[in-house]
């Protein structure tokens, strides 16, 4: 591949996102459906990233409840092998969490991230919010957190 690809971000369906899911997500794991609990919820939010009509990132939102406020759940984010290192994963985060708040009240936002994409999230601002637990048959991880509030007194959007 020559230069940076052509991607399209964009709301999408989760249908859209299954393959790429199983082949980055689930393969050599002990779980066997790239389905999640709350996929079908119409609260959730699925968006990826396209190269034509290929899914090569994905992720979901859910609202859920961080620390018994509400918050949305990212769930399910991955890039296709290809395409890493290539701030896809980073585009698509961010245009998704612009997406969300634009739409919506609820600034903040959660996840439990594999261990080995704790740096990833920590570039793009999130927070390490607990110690490392075991995610059963699919390995270590961290909840992480990120919050972004609206008013800040220069009229642009502070993140914490």
């Amino acid at each position: 591949m020559t230069g940076a690809p052509c991607i399209d971000y964009r709301r999408c369906e989760v249908e859209e996102t299954l393959d790429l899911r199983f082949r980055t997500l689930i393969v050599g794991t002990r779980r066997t459906s790239p389905n999640f609990d709350g996929d079908e919820d119409p609260n959730t939010r699925h968006y990826g990233a396209f190269e034509g009509s290929e899914c090569v990132g994905c992720l979901r939102f859910n609202l859920n409840e961080w620390e018994a406020e509400p918050a949305w759940q990212l769930r399910g984010m991955a890039i296709e092998e290809r395409f890493r290192g290539k701030r896809i994963g980073a585009s698509l985060l961010e245009k998704a969490i612009g997406e969300v708040l634009a739409n919506h009240a609820v600034h903040r936002f959660w996840c439990n991230a594999r261990e080995t994409a704790v740096g990833f999230y920590v570039k793009q601002g999130w927070k390490v919010a607990s110690d490392k637990f075991e995610v059963e048959g699919v390995g270590p991880h961290f909840k992480m957190t990120f919050e972004k509030i609206r008013e800040k007194s220069d009229g642009g959007i502070a993140t914490h």
